[in-house]
């Protein structure tokens, strides 16, 4: 009989491994990766485009381009192709970022051949009608309007402003002249050099079977200009203020934003970097939160995050606090800092760390869309296929003394400090 006064045996997690992918490189030069799981009648569908803010020659055009993508087709309005999705329960979104845009179709796996050729049909004729195009600008002004009222945005709008440059492409936010600038022909140009299929990366995952295989590998994409390889653009650095104070009139509250550049993903020491970061300030019970929070009352909530990139990495700490309290809690900040320096991390409090760290990884890692993930950052950041092992092995290896040594590495000036609000 169970006994229940006993809790149960703890166990070493060993090693994680994804489940097998399957590759092949369509006649259109696209590549499409699949991971079948059979659990539910489900699948997810999505064409990543080297289409994010790295490559735009206007500003915004990345955006935009995205947002008017399922604004219709030369037969199909907006709403027909919303009242299609709606009948067979289907979502389809295009969403872009600093390096990627990825379209994406969820469905039941039985509509998938149906849905397919609406897809072509949007990859292939859209519209980008003049109408929805102005409409588009102007409640992206008109939200635009509103968040630059909030501490919060402004901070990283100008914080990332002074580490890369107003002008670089991982600068944060947008402004109105951007959009009164913005014309339809720029997103044409845009879509047209950058939504290309040869230059692609297919992702299926989920319900799989041959007639789903065989309509992805017949998809009739077509590229628009002749050009098979990527042109990746260069974009110079040119920083700004270290320290910047971002007034708001009337505000009770300020944000703040601290951080600097660190190693690209696939830098040896990133691994242990995300350990020393997650010590900080990277889940609850972390340096930040238990000083900033718990014991001074400052905030309801503090972090220090890693935000990689695909030619940079963003590491920073934001918070937001009442306004007379920001400057105590920027020296806060840095007596933590000085503390990861000077100070071996206890033994106790590095294997919480790490026991977090591994619990989230595999919590997030269930589904099958969960794995696609895990795969897809593989290819998008060209990292090895072991390189998940070598990241567990990492987690287990490092040392408080490692620790110490790569917070008096990094955690170094010059930060970039921005506090808006105060």
């Amino acid at each position: 009989m169970l006994d229940r006064s006993l809790a149960p045996a703890i166990h070493e997690f060993e090693n994680f491994s994804l489940p097998q992918t399957e590759v092949k490189t369509l006649a259109n030069g696209a590549k499409v990766h699949y991971l079948a799981n059979s659990t539910q009648p489900v699948l997810r569908f999505e064409i990543v485009f080297p289409a994010g803010k790295w490559f735009e020659k206007v500003k915004g055009a990345s955006y935009f381009t995205s947002k008017l993508l399922l604004e219709g087709t030369k037969n199909k309005s907006a709403k027909q192709i919303a009242d299609i999705l709606d009948f067979y329960g289907a979502s389809l979104e295009c969403n872009q970022g600093f390096d990627y845009a990825t379209l994406t179709l969820y469905c039941l796996s039985r509509h998938f051949t149906t849905l397919l050729p609406l897809v072509t049909e949007i990859l292939n004729e859209p519209a980008f009608p003049e109408k929805e195009f102005e409409l588009l600008k102007q409640r992206t002004a008109q939200n635009i309007s509103v968040e630059r009222k909030k501490p919060a945005y402004l901070a990283m709008e100008h914080f990332t402003r002074n580490i890369y440059g107003r002008n670089h492409p991982y600068t944060s936010g947008m402004d109105n002249e951007t959009i009164g600038q913005i014309q339809l022909t720029d997103i044409r140009d845009f879509y047209t050099s950058q939504f290309r299929i040869s230059t692609a990366e297919i992702f299926a995952c989920g319900d799989l079977n041959p007639d789903i295989s065989k309509a992805i590998e017949n998809l009739q994409l077509i590229d628009h200009i002749s050009i098979t390889a990527v042109n990746i653009p260069k974009h110079e650095i040119q920083p700004g203020s270290l320290v910047e104070n971002v007034a708001i009139p009337g505000s009770l509250q300020a944000a703040i934003r601290y951080g600097k550049t660190f190693p690209l993903i696939n830098h040896p020491d990133y691994i242990k970097l995300s350990i020393l970061t997650k010590t900080l300030g990277g889940y609850f019970g972390s340096r930040l939160m238990k000083n900033i929070r718990e014991d001074k009352g400052f905030t309801y909530g503090i972090y220090a995050s890693l935000s990689p990139r695909k030619h940079s990495t963003l590491f920073f700490i934001g918070t937001e606090v009442n306004a007379a309290k920001a400057g105590e809690t920027v020296t806060e900040i840095n007596k933590e800092l000085e503390s990861l320096k000077n100070e071996l991390i206890p033994t106790i409090e590095l294997r919480t760390v790490k026991n977090y760290i591994i619990g989230k990884f595999l919590s997030e890692s269930n589904t099958v869309f969960d794995q696609m993930d895990r795969y897809k950052h593989l290819i998008l950041y060209n990292l090895p296929a072991n390189y998940f092992t070598s990241y567990f092995a990492t987690i287990r290896s490092t040392s408080n003394e490692d620790l110490k040594a790569l917070a008096n590495q990094y955690f170094t000036e010059p930060f970039n400090i921005v506090t808006a609000g105060a």
